[in-house]
């Protein structure tokens, strides 16, 4: 039985089940590729592994020296990456637990960190408006992008590996071709500051939660915009695709209330249907494959939903 299928019925939209340790809000997290695992970042400078199938705690990441932002799982799921209020990335060994690598060159916080498909290149993206890429395996710098005129909250890879697109408090999101460090588009939609982005599986359609409660959507080929999806209260921190494509979800908050997590049928663009966090909802992840969606938040807590 697959760890997806083993956690149906435990979890539903009405009853997720919820996932406690970290002493700090949580703002980034991602499943491993075969979807058995999931890492979380923290306020409390630590990252955590966990068990998907039954729930559990399964290590804890300490070494940075102040806030765990972001956290991505490398595509062969035996390296992980954080970036902290430090301003470091951290390459992590899976099976032992240790730092491999600490990369440091940002002159700010390290909001975001992404793995090409390849797994050969580690993008970081900082408040200092920088974007660097970085060999994981030997933890060189390979170089460094001067691509936004503030803050970088949100960096990804292309399915394909050919594109890094980023987002920035600046109000645009820049496309890169990842071999030349060569900027290919620039979109600027006038709806204050990005917060976070995310292809769709096919590579197609980029979409965008924004700091005024708007989720915006681009075809990636031609900056064409597909879609403008309203309806939350607060700044959309973090938007996702499910592995078939069929729904986008965004989750909004503000520090002092509960965050609404919406989920859009992508292709008319209307809302399917909300779930609520107990929390302000600071980042999603969809498993690799069915229909689990993870959300962290500013209460400290992690839930997992199985969508039907």
């Amino acid at each position: 039985m697959s760890v997806l299928f083993a956690l149906a019925g435990e979890a539903t939209a009405d009853e997720p089940i919820t996932l406690r340790g970290h002493r700090g809000w949580v703002g980034g997290l991602a499943f491993a590729p075969d979807g058995q695992s999931l890492v979380t970042a923290s306020a409390d400078g630590t990252a955590k592994l966990w068990n998907v199938a039954r729930p559990s705690e399964r290590a804890t990441f300490s070494g940075h020296s102040d806030i765990v932002a972001a956290v991505a799982f490398s595509p062969d799921g035996r390296t992980i990456a954080t970036g902290s209020y430090d301003r470091t990335a951290k390459v992590w060994d899976v099976a032992t637990g240790r730092a491999r690598h600490t990369l440091e060159g940002h002159r700010g916080v390290v909001m975001s960190v992404a793995f090409r498909p390849n797994g050969k290149t580690l993008a970081t993206g900082s408040i200092d408006g920088d974007i660097r890429l970085w060999d994981p395996a030997s933890g060189r710098e390979l170089a460094t992008i001067r691509a936004h005129k503030s803050w970088v909250n949100s960096v990804t890879s292309s399915p394909d590996g050919a594109t890094l697109a980023s987002a920035s408090s600046d109000n645009t999101v820049k496309f890169w071709d990842v071999d030349t460090r060569k900027e290919r588009l620039t979109l600027r939609p006038q709806a204050a500051e990005i917060r976070a982005i995310a292809f769709s599986p096919d590579g197609n359609l980029l979409s965008a939660g924004t700091r005024y409660g708007i989720v915006k959507v681009w075809s990636v080929s031609d900056g064409r915009e597909v879609a403008t999806l309203r309806g939350h209260a607060g700044d959309v921190w973090a938007v996702a695709f499910s592995p078939d494509g069929k729904t986008l979800a965004s989750g909004d908050g503000d520090w002092n209330r509960p965050g609404d997590i919406r989920l859009w049928d992508t292709t008319n663009w209307r809302e399917r249907s909300a779930l609520r966090h107990t929390g302000e909802v600071l980042c999603l992840a969809f498993a690799p494959r069915g229909s689990i969606l993870a959300a962290g938040s500013w209460d400290g807590t992690v839930k997992l939903w199985e969508l039907k």
